[in-house]
């Protein structure tokens, strides 16, 4: 039986710690509980979603009118002779690095230090560096809005940049295995020191943020986000408690103080500067919650 929580702050569940509350708000720790939770939505003929590390998500300032599933799977299985690992969708991917750097089995370490879950990753199809998750992803074991189960395959997920099925389909994600690769140990656990103080110094990794706010260009001959924003003297600007960040151009950063609608209009007016300028349309990967209730 889940216990549901009412009006509950989600700030402190995103990285931005930012937003509202939950109008309802269930940990999920089994599939039941995920079965009960979008159930008792429907029940009450409200939306819902699942709520993973909380990156890559602006929570508008008025929160959420239905349900919150915090996923709480955080089961997992390697396969050392297959070189496979089995995760919950709650469980962070710097855990699964780490686990299995000392194994021997590389793959991942691309996406050290970015505050994801597996559910998240999979959802979003997390890429840096030049990988993505489908590069390594081989199935995810999800539910669909009538509480079925389902295996689906990579063929079946339509991943693309920062894109998947699970965008737009309400099917939820309970695990998902992937495939590593044998490697020698001591080379990966150097990779994932090198790749972790990389990102250390080159982004904002200890500040509230959401991770970047907008997609790369889709033309390969136009600059990257970030740089499109350095470029038009945006580094630094701040609105509110909202600041793009003096280190990262794409992340915007609460320097403590921010709304949502500090971030909304600091998001509006970095797009309006670098079409403006550069003549190129920017697009959010964040994804917005609550905003059209």
């Amino acid at each position: 039986m889940i216990t549901v929580q009412e009006h509950v702050p989600l700030a402190p569940y995103t990285t931005f710690q930012i937003g509202g509350p939950a109008r309802y708000f269930i940990v999920a720790k089994t599939k039941s509980d995920v079965t009960e939770g979008i159930a008792f939505a429907k029940e009450k003929q409200l939306p819902w979603f699942v709520l993973g590390g909380g990156s890559d998500i602006l929570v508008s300032d008025n929160g959420f009118r239905g349900m919150v599933i915090k996923s709480e799977f955080t089961a997992v299985a390697f396969d050392e002779e297959q070189g496979t690992v089995t995760a919950g969708s709650g469980v962070r991917l710097s855990r699964i690095i780490t686990q299995a750097a000392h194994m021997g089995l590389a793959g991942l370490e691309f996406a050290i230090g970015v505050p994801a879950t597996v559910g998240g990753a999979v959802w979003a199809n997390l890429g840096a560096r030049g990988k993505e998750i489908k590069d390594f992803f081989v199935q995810a074991t999800v539910l669909d809005e009538n509480g079925e189960q389902h295996t689906m395959k990579v063929e079946e997920c339509a991943f693309g940049y920062r894109e998947s099925v699970f965008k737009h389909r309400p099917y939820t994600i309970l695990d998902a295995t992937f495939q590593l690769q044998r490697e020698d140990s001591e080379t990966i656990k150097t990779r994932v020191q090198e790749l972790s103080a990389l990102r250390k110094e080159t982004q904002d990794i200890a500040a509230k943020c959401a991770g970047c706010v907008f997609r790369n260009p889709k033309d390969q001959t136009t600059e990257a986000a970030a740089k499109l924003i350095d470029d038009v003297g945006l580094k630094g600007f701040r609105i509110g408690g909202a600041q793009v960040s003096p280190i990262h151009a794409n992340f915007i950063i609460n320097t403590g103080t921010a709304t949502a609608e500090d971030v909304m209009i600091l998001i509006s007016l970095v797009k309006q500067k670098v079409r403006d300028t550069k003549g190129v349309q920017l697009m959010e990967e964040i994804e917005y919650i609550g905003f059209d209730s």
